[in-house]
C-alpha cells in the first residue's frame, strides 16, 4: 500500500478505515455539495466515518450524496447506518449492481453462489458476509449507462465511467478540474493482503472490461490516483501498479492454457484452479475471486480460439482447442 506521499487536491480528503485486517481507503469531496464515495462494511460508519466527520467538524446532515462505487460489500456495508444517520442523503449506484445493495441475500446468492457445481460456500463464510453488509438499505438514484457527469459545485463536477470489470456496476470516478481518480478496485494489481498474510485473488469478471478500466485510468493520466485498497497513488505509481495488473493477468493466463496443455483429459474449472492454487497460488485463499477469475480468464481465452468447451458426463469442461 501507498505510504501516501502525496497530498490530495484542496476538496478531497481520504478516511482511513481498515477492517478484518484488510486495508480500506473511503474518499469525501468537498464541492458546494458534500459527497461521501463508499460507506466501507456495517461497522464502518461507527468506527471510522462519524469519528472522522465529528473531528473535523461535519455532521451527517452535511453529507448530500454518497456514491458507491461497486456493489461488494465493503463498500456498501455502511450503507444503512448512514441512511439512518441521515435519511435525505441521495445514495447513488450503478444500474447493474444497485439491486445488490438493497437486497443483501440477493448480492450474496448471484455472485457467491455463481458456482456452485465447481465451488460452494460454507455458512459462516455467508454470514460473514451478510454480516459485513449490514442491514438492506435504499440506493435513491441508479446511475445508468457509460458516462454520467454530476456537478457538485464550487468548479468540482465528477464524470462517472462504467467499468464493469471487477463487478457488473463497477465505475470509475474522475474529477478533472483536481486531476484525479478515485476507484474503488479497477486497479487490482496482485490482490490485497490482510494482516495474516492471506490474500484475496485478484478480481476481474469480464477481462475485457478489466483491460479497458486500466487502459482508461492511463488514458486520463491523473496526477493523482485514489484506490480503496492500494493507498493514494501518483501518476507514475499508477502506472507501475496497471503494468502490473496487465502481467499478472497475462501470467495467470498463460498458468492456465500450460495447465490444459499437460491434462491428460478435459478439465472442470474446480479442477484448473485446484491445480493452479496447489502450484501457484498457495498464498491465496481458495475462495469465490480465484474461481471468478479464473472462469473469466478461460471465456476470455475461448474467445480469442485458445481455448474450447467439451462436453463429458453431461458437462461442459475446458480443454485446448
Amino acid at each position: 500500500m501507498s505510504e501516501q506521499k502525496i497530498c490530495l487536491p484542496e476538496g478531497i480528503e481520504v478516511i482511513d478505515a481498515p477492517f478484518g485486517g484488510f486495508p480500506l481507503l473511503l474518499y469525501l469531496l468537498r464541492g458546494k455539495k458534500t459527497v461521501l464515495v463508499d460507506t466501507g462494511v456495517y461497522s464502518t460508519p461507527e468506527e471510522h466515518i462519524l469519528p472522522w466527520l465529528e473531528k473535523h467538524g461535519i455532521t451527517p446532515d452535511d453529507i448530500n450524496q454518497i456514491i458507491i462505487t461497486h456493489g461488494h460489500h465493503d463498500h456498501f456495508g455502511g450503507n444503512f447506518k448512514m441512511y439512518t444517520s441521515n435519511p435525505k442523503i441521495e445514495f447513488m449506484a450503478h444500474e447493474m449492481d444497485y439491486e445488490w445493495m438493497e437486497d443483501h441475500q440477493k448480492h450474496f446468492n448471484e455472485m457467491y453462489l455463481s458456482y456452485t457445481d465447481q465451488w460452494y460456500p460454507d455458512d459462516a463464510y455467508e454470514k460473514a458476509v451478510i454480516d459485513f453488509s449490514g442491514h438492506d438499505s435504499p440506493i435513491t438514484t441508479v446511475i445508468k449507462g457509460k458516462e454520467t457527469i454530476i456537478d457538485i459545485g464550487n468548479g468540482m463536477t465528477i464524470t462517472i465511467y462504467h467499468t464493469g470489470a471487477h463487478s457488473p456496476g463497477e465505475i470509475l470516478l474522475y474529477i478533472k478540474e483536481k486531476d484525479c481518480i478515485i476507484t474503488g478496485d479497477c486497479i487490482q494489481v496482485r490482490g490485497t493482503m490482510n494482516e495474516s498474510g492471506i490474500g484475496t485473488f485478484p478480481l476481474f469478471v469480464n477481462v475485457e472490461h478489466y483491460i479497458d478500466a486500466l487502459n482508461k485510468i492511463k488514458e486520463l493520466n491523473c496526477t493523482c490516483v485514489c484506490t480503496a485498497h492500494t493507498g493514494i497513488l501518483t501518476r507514475e505509481e499508477a502506472n507501475e501498479l496497471i503494468k502490473e495488473s496487465f502481467a499478472f493477468m497475462l501470467t495467470h493466463q498463460e498458468h492456465i492454457i500450460d495447465t490444459l496443455k499437460k491434462a491428460e483429459k478435459p478439465m472442470a474449472l474446480h479442477e484448473i484452479v485446484k491445480e493452479l492454487h496447489g502450484k501457484y497460488y498457495q498464498v491465496y485463499e481458495m475462495a469465490y475471486q480465484i474461481h471468478a477469475t479464473t472462469h473469466a480468464q478461460c471465456q476470455y481465452l475461448k474467445a480469442k480460439g485458445i481455448l474450447k468447451r467439451v462436453p463429458h458426463n453431461g458437462k461442459l469442461l475446458w480443454s485446448i482447442k
